[in-house]
């Protein structure tokens, strides 16, 4: 009795796995494996009917002395083969995924890219726009004859001068700050002391930079990436670490490019990195764009440390300007 349970069971459970088998045929790619296993399945279940009727019925049910030798060929065979053409199938995912992600990076690329030349554009139309402008208009305060005024007049002149004064030096770090000519015209290097330097407040932290770049260029898109990186890593430490101490260490060694930063403040769990600045993943997506590694680490009361390296003999890598 228990041998005829187990056999019905079995026959079920085949029956449910062929149909699921059949299913799969129109959604995925190499249909054939499905109709291999398909057939596989009904082999099965006949060969275990065919059991469970001579479990029952005995020797007034005979199949013949090759139809179980007959029944296990078929299904090792269309097994064999199925197993070979799904190794297929995950090959094609593996291929279609790899084609997936140069993809992203592809557009990752063009967006940073983009991004860039547009900063670069709006920085040259303040510099060379607005800029004239203010000037002029401060020159043409300067020329006026201040012995003809009144006092009253005099103030307002003054203070009036002092606003375009004010304008103008904006008007700088607002285009510096789009596209920094530091980094353009001297290097990564100097481009991150400028950025360090020229902070408003540091709301009382200091901050520790080291590094042995001494005017190497790299490429483009590697000087400009990991700028942008690195004072995003500085803004959001000042923002929101509530610290005293950042160390800073850029360096090159051995063709490779690697930045070590960390902070003392007050750390935040992983659950809420998308919530940091421009979000900490996509720091992460932005050296991952270079071919770089970027390891982010942070327990609540121990600060955080990142660890970024770019391979330089990569295909994103440097190659000197």
């Amino acid at each position: 009795m228990v041998l005829q349970i187990l056999l019905v069971i079995s026959v079920i459970l085949q029956i449910v796995a062929a149909t699921i088998s059949i299913r799969l045929m129109t959604r995925t790619k190499y249909n054939l494996s499905w109709i291999l296993f398909t057939v596989a399945l009904t082999a099965l279940v006949l060969t275990r009917a065919a059991e469970y009727a001579q479990v029952v019925w005995g020797k007034q049910f005979d199949v013949g002395p090759y139809f179980f030798v007959w029944m296990g060929v078929i299904t090792s065979f269309c097994f064999a083969v199925g197993i070979f053409l799904v190794q297929k199938i995950f090959n094609w995912i593996d291929r279609i995924n790899h084609q997936q992600r140069i993809s992203e990076k592809r557009i990752l690329n063009t967006v940073l890219r983009t991004e860039e030349k547009e900063r670069l554009r709006f920085s040259k139309e303040l510099h060379d726009g607005l800029g004239p402008l203010l000037s002029s208009a401060k020159m043409s305060l300067s020329a006026l004859d201040k012995g003809n005024i009144t006092e009253q007049n005099r103030e307002l002149l003054d203070n009036t001068n002092y606003v375009i004064e004010e304008a103008i030096r904006s008007l700088r770090e607002i285009s510096n700050n789009l596209s920094p000519h530091i980094l353009n015209d001297f290097g990564l290097g100097r481009g991150v002391e400028n950025f360090i330097n020229k902070l408003p407040s540091k709301d009382g932290i200091t901050i520790d930079f080291q590094t042995n770049l001494k005017g190497e260029r790299f490429d483009t898109d590697v000087e400009v990436i990991l700028y942008r990186v690195i004072c995003e890593l500085i803004n959001n430490s000042l923002k929101h670490s509530a610290g005293s101490r950042i160390t800073l260490s850029l360096w090159q060694l051995d063709g490779v490019l690697g930045v070590d930063y960390g902070d003392d403040g007050k750390g935040f769990n992983h659950a809420a990195m998308l919530d940091v600045g421009m979000g900490l993943s996509n720091i992460s997506s932005r050296i991952s764009s270079l071919k770089g590694t970027c390891d982010i680490r942070s327990e609540k009361g121990r600060g955080m440390t990142a660890e970024i390296r770019i391979n330089l003999h990569g295909k994103n890598g440097t190659n000197a300007k």
